[in-house]
């Protein structure tokens, strides 16, 4: 199976091809990188693997919930790829594939979401796959409610230096605070659910969980910000 994988949802923007099981990782920008800066990025890795865009079986995108510039950037993109070539797209969750990243059985991950609240899901891992057992939320910190049993929580919203960091998290067994979701996980995750996950790119939209994506002037100088 050949794909590209493109994320991001993060400060860090990374894309990927997976090559009957080889992965190529390459980091290539930050959250707010251009559409004109990616797409040459793409298609240098393609050529780099001597790989057409027609010739790929699937484009896997990481389709948040994140940084909604970010979002916005990689679906379009991964739209505009996938349709010139006629291939189809697998979008995984980029906090599932922040899961798979791990090699804890059950990860609870946890994300800067910012305006004061995280994003949050809790994965068990059944093969290779991360099963969601609490589907993917937006919430206060203090609001996370860990899951029964042993878990190990995975993303920023860990770091010692967290704005408001999840208050049970000493219940966890550990943690890993530099945790991110990156393109060589997402088509690893792509690849193991195969073709079958696969949509018409018209289909695909970015994961927001939340409506609500700004704050007003007046909660902004509420949290000490500024106007």
């Amino acid at each position: 199976m050949k794909l590209l994988g493109i994320e991001t949802s993060g400060e860090a923007v990374s894309i990927a091809v997976w090559r009957d099981g080889v992965v190529d990782l390459r980091r290539v920008g930050g959250g707010a990188t251009p559409s004109e800066t990616l797409i040459p990025d793409i298609m240098a890795l393609l050529r780099a693997h001597a790989l057409t865009l027609a010739g790929l079986d699937a484009i896997a995108l990481g389709v948040g919930p994140g940084m909604f510039t970010g979002l916005r950037v990689g679906c379009s993109v991964a739209q505009g790829l996938a349709l010139a070539a006629e291939r189809p797209i697998i979008p995984l969750c980029s906090l599932a594939v922040i899961a798979a990243g791990q090699r804890a059985e059950r990860v609870l991950v946890a994300t800067d979401a910012r305006m004061g609240e995280v994003y949050v899901a809790a994965y068990q891992r059944r093969g290779a796959l991360p099963v969601a057992v609490v589907p993917p939320t937006c919430t206060p910190p203090d609001k996370v409610v860990i899951p029964p049993g042993e878990w190990f929580g995975a993303g920023n919203a860990f770091a010692a230096d967290a704005t408001r960091p999840v208050a049970d998290a000493a219940r966890l067994t550990g943690c890993d605070p530099d945790a991110r979701a990156e393109a060589g996980a997402l088509v690893a995750l792509a690849a193991a659910q195969g073709l079958d996950a696969a949509i018409d790119p018209a289909q695909v939209a970015p994961l927001y969980v939340r409506d609500k994506v700004a704050q007003t002037v007046a909660e902004r100088l509420a949290q000490g910000g500024k106007a």
